[in-house]
């Protein structure tokens, strides 16, 4: 759903930095965990690396993405076996899922908009439609299972940054109720994004890394790690192994 119609590399000579689409609502946790934890009150977020707020939150290192470990939510990645390096990296507090891709974006302009507009083109027909959300605009969806005739409602939110940015794909019960999963969403306002400084082409997926709370782990990346975290393991699939945070 996230296509390269218009893959381009950047250039140097660019304004430096875009606005985001959206700078947040109001903490739907008034600046704590929702287990009773105090978090600082911080501007939200997600973060540019430049601007990482001093929160005392510990973030787990993804390499492109820092990712807050807060208490009541649970970390997976699919990994790729040959290479080890993860696919995909999915946040789940056990009831709903928030999947998260990181992109290399243009210095002269956000992509979020442009997306969206794409992605709303393809799904009109099937119900897809565009609403308001706390991070801005974002897409309503209906995501296929796999299963014939069987899909579950999404939402896709996206958020811009300084050449980078940020989609993040709710399901679960949160895909339908967006105040559904306020932990998740306290996820999401609290992700730090080390685009780096190397030009890359625009839509092109910022590597990603293991933490070294899986890489070290003494089972190997596959196993279990520990973070304060629960939810439901995912879906073994063909190819990958799956690495938890927990």
């Amino acid at each position: 759903m996230f296509g390269r119609r218009r893959r381009e590399e950047e250039s140097d000579d660019a304004p430096e930095g875009t606005p985001r689409s959206a700078t947040g609502a109001a903490h739907a946790t008034n600046g704590a965990d929702g287990l009773g934890q105090a978090i600082p009150d911080v501007p939200d977020g997600p973060y540019d690396i430049t601007e990482s707020p001093q929160d005392g939150v510990h973030r787990l290192d993804l390499g492109a993405l820092r990712l807050p470990a807060l208490p009541g939510v649970q970390v997976q990645f699919q990994v790729e076996e040959a290479s080890g390096q993860p696919l995909t990296v999915v946040v789940t507090d056990g009831r709903s899922a928030m999947e998260l891709s990181v992109f290399a974006a243009p210095k002269s302009r956000g992509l979020w908009d442009e997306v969206r507009a794409e992605i709303l083109a393809g799904v009109e027909a099937s119900g897809g439609k565009e609403a308001g959300g706390s991070f801005g605009r974002e897409l309503r969806i209906a995501l296929p299972t796999g299963r014939p005739q069987e899909s579950v409602p999404a939402r896709m939110i996206g958020v811009d940054g300084p050449r980078w940015f940020l989609r993040a794909v709710v399901t679960g019960a949160a895909g339908s109720d967006p105040g559904a999963a306020p932990l998740l969403e306290e996820t999401l306002r609290r992700i730090v994004v080390a685009r780096g400084e190397e030009a890359m082409p625009v839509r092109d997926p910022l590597p990603l890394t293991l933490p070294r709370e899986v890489a070290d782990h003494p089972d190997g990346p596959g196993a279990p790690a520990t973070a304060a975290t629960t939810g439901r393991p995912a879906l073994p699939t063909p190819g990958v192994r799956t690495a938890e945070i927990r």
